[in-house]
């Protein structure tokens, strides 16, 4: 201890930035926001003492816990409840923000939708008049566009359309 309090009457910028630097931490890996209080209160008495203004141990330590008190407590609520929604408003906001299959059908189509009128390629030869094509760098689940009976592997297609949301409706382009 006395070789703690000689380092602290050489360097107490050092042992108060030191001590400030464990706050923050400590406040940083809790994320209580309540730790940063001392935090400033130990660099504040840091740069005090870079100025060469020695108030002593004791005042120091009584400034230290006063600012560290002083600002836990005006951030802090002092158990204070705030207001709750009722249970049947949280009920009805759950409900309200889980998606229907409407609004998911919507999502997909917005998502597949802005491949219309697109060219891309066959990946492989339909079978039943169901394949895949790639278009913007990624792979497709696809069908033919009535008109067309059959599309080869490697064949530029046009996107017509999107069905079922996910599947798009292609037609070849082979002169």
């Amino acid at each position: 201890m006395q070789t703690l309090y000689d380092l602290y009457l050489q360097n107490p910028f050092w042992i108060w930035l030191a001590v400030g630097a464990v706050f923050v931490a400590l406040d940083v890996a809790t994320g209580t926001g309540k730790l940063i209080w001392p935090g400033v209160a130990a660099a504040a008495l840091a740069f005090i003492n870079l100025a060469d203004v020695r108030m002593g141990v004791m005042v120091e330590l009584a400034v230290f816990v006063s600012v560290s008190v002083i600002g836990i407590a005006l951030t802090s609520d002092f158990g204070l409840r705030r207001p709750h929604a009722s249970p049947d408003r949280k009920v009805k906001a759950e409900k309200k923000a889980l998606p229907t299959p409407e609004s998911l059908e919507h999502a997909s189509r917005d998502r597949t939708g802005r491949l219309i009128g697109r060219i891309g390629r066959t990946t492989g030869e339909f079978a039943n008049g169901v394949g895949r094509v790639w278009i913007d760098g990624a792979e497709w689940g696809a069908e033919i566009d009535a008109g067309d009976e059959a599309l080869p592997p490697d064949v530029p297609v046009r996107v017509m359309g999107v069905t079922g949301g996910v599947r798009l409706q292609v037609r070849g382009l082979m002169s």
